[in-house]
């Protein structure tokens, strides 16, 4: 069975080799390699165009830079595989990821297999792991409980350590949001199936601390963002009978809010209009949805200080403060 493995590209000229290295010495051989160029201003380029004549299974197609969403968008409509693996162009996968996931979503019988991440630097001394409990569920509800009570923002998140069958798919990333887009084509991809098995192996390897990382920009619209993110959660729950358990989500939020306090702080508008906007985001309903959740989880020193400030409301205060973090970001 052909697995498509879509790798988005963009000025990686550094790690692409070893990331396409690691796709085509899989154990797994019946795969196709889809190279997506996003525009890319190094180097990036010419490895694709040098890798495609090496390998067969190596598809290349380069467009304007249009965004991660419409380079994965453009992946799907080449892909011709029944199955579907995503890869970031900085990351690597372990020789049997492929392999490993295959068998499982055969054994199993499931539509998604989920696999844990090896996190690593570019010295490779600090690797650390991240994985979900073993888990085999073959109905909705089992699912959403299983969401909401081991939820992982990196593994729940990212489309990176997953594999998808293509016929679920229905509808592709969306272009318009440029953080949180992996997590919004997740959720509608889990609406559509109807078992999924989670592997406590970490077959995924994360590259950590990348230049230019999109995950730690500060983005004046961040709240916005958040606010979509937290209610598509919770309306993918809500389709299910519950109570759940949804501390981890509502943490998930409350560390978005913080970035999107600091957003607001290096917005371009006025110090006024800044502190009107800080108090909009302490005042939101989520918001204090999110906290009432939060306030059962133990927080760090940083997190029990912004949560007593948006908890009390303490608009000035939250504005110095975020100023005094941002000086030293």
């Amino acid at each position: 069975m052909l697995v498509s493995v879509i790798v988005p590209v963009y000025n990686t000229e550094k790690y692409l080799l070893d990331c396409v290295q690691s796709i085509l010495q899989q154990t797994y051989t019946e795969l196709e390699c889809i190279l997506v160029d996003d525009g890319s201003t190094d180097e990036s380029a010419g490895i694709c165009s040098r890798l495609v004549s090496t390998d067969t299974r190596i598809v290349y197609y380069r467009q304007e830079n249009a965004g991660v969403a419409a380079a994965r968008n453009q992946g799907l409509s080449l892909a011709k595989g029944e199955r579907i693996l995503f890869v970031d162009s900085d990351d690597v996968l372990q020789q049997n990821m492929v392999e490993e996931m295959q068998s499982v979503m055969d054994t199993d019988k499931t539509d998604c297999v989920v696999c844990g991440v090896t996190f690593f630097t570019e010295s490779d001394l600090l690797k650390t792991q991240e994985i979900l409990p073993h888990a085999v569920l073959h109905s909705g509800e089992e699912m959403a409980a299983y969401f909401s009570k081991n939820y992982s923002a990196t593994l729940m998140n990212s489309p990176c350590n997953k594999l998808y069958k293509r016929e679920y798919i229905k509808q592709t990333f969306d272009p318009s949001m440029d953080l949180g887009e992996d997590l919004l084509f997740n959720l509608l991809y889990f609406r559509e199936i109807s078992s999924i098995s989670y592997v406590d192996k970490p077959f995924y390897c994360y590259r950590r601390n990348v230049t230019d990382s999109l995950s730690v920009k500060l983005r004046p619209h961040m709240f916005e963002i958040a606010g979509r993110l937290y209610k598509e959660c919770m309306d993918y729950l809500n389709e299910f009978q519950g109570p759940f358990a949804t501390e981890k989500i509502s943490y998930f939020h409350f560390k978005n809010l913080q970035l999107a306090t600091l957003g607001v702080l290096q917005s371009d508008i006025s110090q006024r209009e800044k502190k009107k906007k800080l108090c909009t985001i302490c005042k939101d309903n989520a918001t204090k949805m999110a906290l009432s959740d939060v306030v059962k989880i133990s927080l760090g020193k940083k997190d029990r200080l912004f949560f007593q400030l948006m908890y009390g409301e303490r608009i000035v205060l939250l504005y110095w403060i975020n100023k005094l973090w941002l000086m030293r970001r």
